[in-house]
């Protein structure tokens, strides 16, 4: 098994967001990732789902300790942000997140690893081979994200090194901002 290197879901049909991806990659030190384009189905939340779990699949093959899921809207939080993820990365978790746009008000947030029950986002994730089974088991016809709630050991970097890029969203099908109104305030955001 060589370096595991972060895979990113990619609809070319969004053009604009690759210039954007890759001076991410550039500002974050990242020289090495593969491009994945997603399985296309008529249902996004199905295609999504399926599109990261051939990914997690390829990485079993592979015998892969680890695979990285990376989405194209992804935006690191500051110039070390990748960093410090890769920094707190815990020794046992079944899935290691960058960030999430669920706040549950009965979990205490705590620097620099919260353990969290539940989220929502894979725009920067980390998922240990332990979890992969569990993770293919997903109903397709679920949200892939909030699929797993309950159903393993969830680790969540905190203050948050990555949010989602304002922009194109195949579930909503309209421009959104995840970023603003799901309760995520400044203090939520690692700035460096």
């Amino acid at each position: 098994m060589g370096i595991v290197i972060p895979n990113i879901l990619y609809d070319d049909r969004q053009f604009d967001d690759f210039p954007l991806l890759t001076e991410e990659m550039k500002k974050q030190g990242i020289r090495d990732y593969n491009i994945c384009t997603p399985i296309m189905d008529n249902n996004v939340v199905k295609s999504i789902n399926i599109s990261q779990k051939k990914i997690v699949r390829d990485a079993k093959e592979r015998g892969d300790k680890e695979c990285i899921i990376f989405e194209q809207d992804i935006m690191f939080t500051a110039d070390d942000a990748w960093e410090q993820f890769l920094k707190y990365k815990p020794e046992f978790f079944d899935i290691y997140l960058g960030g999430s746009y669920l706040k549950d008000m009965d979990v205490k947030y705590i620097s620099p690893v919260t353990k969290v029950n539940s989220y929502i986002g894979h725009h920067c994730i980390i998922i240990s081979e332990r979890y992969y089974d569990k993770f293919l088991e997903t109903n397709e016809t679920e949200h892939i994200d909030s699929a797993q709630s309950g159903r393993g050991e969830f680790y969540l970097c905190y203050p948050m090194v990555a949010l989602q890029r304002v922009g194109w969203s195949a579930n909503n099908k309209v421009i959104c901002d995840y970023n603003t109104g799901c309760g995520i305030t400044e203090k939520d955001i690692y700035i460096g």
